[in-house]
Order: structure tokens, then sequence, then C-alpha cells
């Protein structure tokens, strides 16, 4: 049982999954950043009611590579856990049809009030082999798949939204128009009971990251450089919000009853509200919207700056253009840091209402006395005290940057190299001279000075490699010009 006094999710919501009646549930996404939580949470409480002598449940997940992520799923939990998982192939890219839908989860022997759906698919960033990818991925597939979910009579579909379907620029970025068109799409269903929690920026408290892998480049990496580029004014707000308490909430929502749901009160506002969509309130006993935002609201300043602390640094910020970063990932996204996610920022700095959560619903999901972790806790955790209601200590991984994997990242996308010389020369530029530096009256110096310090440095370097070559020549040659004889006696 030591496992479960150490769970959120069971130490307070433990009576509510032992009473309630096992779960069928297709999980998307299972091998993501909040989705491999989801799992874990899951097989946790399956556990959980089998000590209890109870029937576990069932999860069945949904990957483009079944094979591949049940045997490493297998090595990290063991058969024992591994029991009531199993997994089909689905393709998000193609699969747009109602019919294929309801026939592999019918095939599997999915559907009725027990049955659930998890969608925490998602694609935050195009591909440029697929122009359509972040359409198929976000909306269509989704849409298919919840209405063969109607069809077949199933209990609940969960749906990972996020907070930027409410920003100013939310149909301007595919992204969040995508995701706000699925949920909107998800709303006109008649009978299908939906959960949808609109999440805000998600970082892991123990790897010390943002939004994915630690073991890639992430947004967190940019505090550890010397002086780390602020885009705009860095003052676009913020409520991070830790993947495990994202995770341990969609998993009780989906291992509960969805009657048993709380609502969230809408938000009060003076005037009218053009953005919020018209919902049938037909709609009011089986449509359920969380704000899944953080505790703390931050800028984006002040998020670095917590990030720096808890790498045990300090923050030496430098505020840039937004320009150079767009070019730059108009090539290739740095990590978790894409276009997408610049051009919402870019909206939220200078919005006259800028978008802000209400977690307190969400946050007392798991019972009345279930909290939010915060960044702050952490900073006071690696000082070694413990915050309130974590439980104790958490260790956390300090980071160091990736050197090797940045410069993997510039070989596969060569295309970065000139805006890439053009933002560190703002970067730098901006540090030594000022503010005035990257504006656009000196915007055309900048790119001089970049096609300039770029060529300076290919031709320096291809004299000293002519020279090195010269001298070896010349030693192979015995100045001669010609390498000596052998074998002649």
């Amino acid at each position: 049982m030591a496992m479960s006094l150490e769970n959120s999710l069971l130490s307070l919501a433990g009576r509510a999954i032992r009473d309630a009646r096992p779960k069928q549930i297709a999980l998307s996404g299972p091998a993501g950043f909040l989705g491999s939580r989801v799992l874990a949470a899951i097989l946790d409480a399956h556990d959980y009611r089998r000590e209890h002598g109870l029937e576990p449940g069932e999860v069945v997940l949904l990957s483009s590579s079944p094979g591949n992520l049940m045997s490493k799923l297998n090595a990290q939990y063991g058969a024992r856990r591994m029991a009531s998982v199993r997994a089909t192939r689905v393709d998000f890219y193609h699969q747009h049809d109602l019919d294929s839908w309801r026939d592999q989860l019918g095939s599997l022997g999915m559907g009725g009030s027990d049955s659930v759906f998890i969608n925490l698919a998602a694609l935050a960033g195009p591909r440029q082999d697929r122009p359509d990818a972040m359409m198929a991925v976000n909306y269509r597939a989704p849409l298919a798949a919840a209405r063969a979910c109607e069809a077949l009579g199933f209990g609940h579909w969960v749906q990972s939204s996020t907070q930027a379907v409410k920003a100013e620029r939310a149909g301007q970025v595919p992204y969040s128009r995508w995701k706000a068109m699925a949920d909107y799409s998800l709303a006109r269903l008649e009978k299908l009971p939906v959960s949808v929690f609109t999440l805000g920026l998600l970082y892991c408290k123990a790897q010390g990251v943002v939004g994915q892998r630690g073991d890639t480049l992430n947004m967190v990496d940019l505090t550890l450089l010397p002086i780390t580029p602020i885009m705009g004014n860095g003052r676009a707000p913020l409520q991070p919000l830790e993947v495990g308490d994202a995770a341990a909430r969609i998993a009780y929502v989906s291992l509960t009853e969805p009657t048993q749901r709380p609502m969230q009160p809408p938000m009060q506002r003076s005037g009218y509200d053009w953005s919020r969509p018209n919902i049938s309130s037909a709609r009011q006993y089986t449509w359920r919207t969380y704000d899944a935002v953080g505790p703390e609201t931050m800028t984006m300043l002040e998020l670095m700056e917590n990030f720096a602390k808890l790498n045990g640094r300090v923050l030496n910020p430098v505020f840039v253009d937004y320009r150079n970063f767009e070019m730059v990932l108009n090539v290739a996204s740095l990590g978790n840091l894409n276009r997408q996610f610049v051009s919402l920022l870019r909206s939220e700095q200078d919005a006259e209402r800028p978008i802000v959560g209400n977690p307190d619903t969400f946050s007392t999901l798991l019972g009345p006395k279930a909290s939010l972790f915060r960044i702050q806790d952490a900073l006071v955790m690696l000082e070694g005290g413990g915050g309130a209601g974590t439980g104790g200590i958490v260790r956390i991984k300090k980071r160091s940057f990736p050197i090797f994997t940045t410069v993997k990242w510039v070989a596969n996308h060569p295309g970065v190299i000139i805006p890439g010389t053009n933002l560190v020369l703002e970067i730098v530029g901006t540090f030594l001279l000022g503010k005035q530096f990257g504006s656009d009256k000196n915007w055309k110096w900048i790119r001089v000075g970049a096609m300039t310090t770029l060529l300076s440095g290919v031709f320096a370097g291809s004299m000293h490699a002519g020279a090195e070559f010269s001298r070896w020549w010349g030693e192979v040659t015995g100045g001669g010009g010609r390498p000596p004889a052998t074998g002649m006696g």
C-alpha cells in the first residue's frame, strides 16, 4: 500500500475510485508528456482496486506503433501491472471516418456506459511532409472517433484542449484554431457526456522541463545560457501547471462516474463576450469544461527566473523582438518552443483582457482538501524544506545546456543558420548596446552583420584549412612537390 499513500489520486480520491464501476478506457497519445503520466495514474488505480478485491478495469492504448509501445511498457511496469492493458494501431493522419473508428473500437469489445475515450493525441506544430497534419490530428480524427463513441453508447469522452482557444489570436494560430473547433464539435453531440480540460503550460517538477521529455531541447534550456533572450516585454501571463496534477485529475474523471463531475461556474465578465461559443442549454447535464491551469499567474519573465533558480543559476534576461525568434521557428521548432506558442505570447502580452483561467474547480476535483503544486514550492524544496501539501521533498533534476543536441538540431535543419545568426547578433547587440539595437531602423544592419559574420567565418575557416593542408603536404613531399619514391635500392 506504500504506492497508494504516495499517490495524490489514491490518497485523496481512493474511495471514489473503489466505489466506481470498472471502466474500459481507450487512451490516445499514451506515450506523450501528459499521456504517459495519465497511463501511470490509471495503472496505480488498477493496482489499488486489485488490492481491495475489485475488478480493475482495462486500458486500450491507441498508438501508431503498438508493438514497440507495449514492449517498452512491459519492461517499465512488468507483466503483472500490464495485465489490464492492450494496444491497437490507429492512424490520426488518415483515419477520419465514423465507420472505421466504430468498427475498430467495437471489434475490441468496447461500447456501453462504462467505456471511456481519453483523447490526449495532439500535434502542436506543422509538418513539412504533411501540410494538413495539424487539422487531421487535432480536429478530423477526434471528431470521427467521438461520433463513433456516441454511436457505440460510450459513457464518457475526455478531451485535452488548451487555454489558447480563448486567446485573442486563437482563430489565427492553427493549433488553437483546430482545438477550438474540436471542442465545439464535441459540444454539438447530443448524447455523449464530455469533459474538456483546457490545459495551461505543462511542466514537470522532477525533471525541471516544460512540456516534453527532458532529454531533448527544451524552453528551459534558454535559462542555462549566459544571457537569456526574453521575447517582447516578458509580460505575457502564464499559469504553469505541474503535469502530475493534470494527469491525476484526468485519470480521476475517467475512472469515476461522469454524473458526479462538478460544474465550473462561468467566468464573470462585464459586457458581451463574443469569443465564447454558444453551447445548447440542453448540454448542461452532460458537458463539462475545466480551466486546467496552475494556481500561480506569472509572466514569461518570472517563469524563466524561477526555472533558472531551480537550476542554481541567476537569470540574465535580454528583451528581444519576436521577429528573429519567429523566423527561426518558421524553419523548425526549438523543442516545445514553437511558432504557435510564440504567436499566442505575442497577442497576450499587450491584450486589453489577457486570458487568465480559474483553477478552483479543477483543483478540487480530487476532493476539497486537494491542492495544486506551485513552482514556489519547488524552490522551497530545493532549499531542503517541504512545500504545502507536497508530502515531502521532491528531487529536482538540474539541467546542463544540451550542446550536442543543439548541434544535431542545427545539422538537421540547416535553414535555421542564417535567421539563428541574426537572432544571436540581436541578443548580443541588445545586451551590449541596448534595446535600440534591434529596432526596425537598425534591422538592415543586423542582417548585414549576420551575413558578414557568417561569410567571414567560412572564409577564415577555409583559409585555415588550406594552410594546414599545405603544411601537411609539404611534410609528406619533403618540400619537392611530389611524395618521395619508396622501394628503390
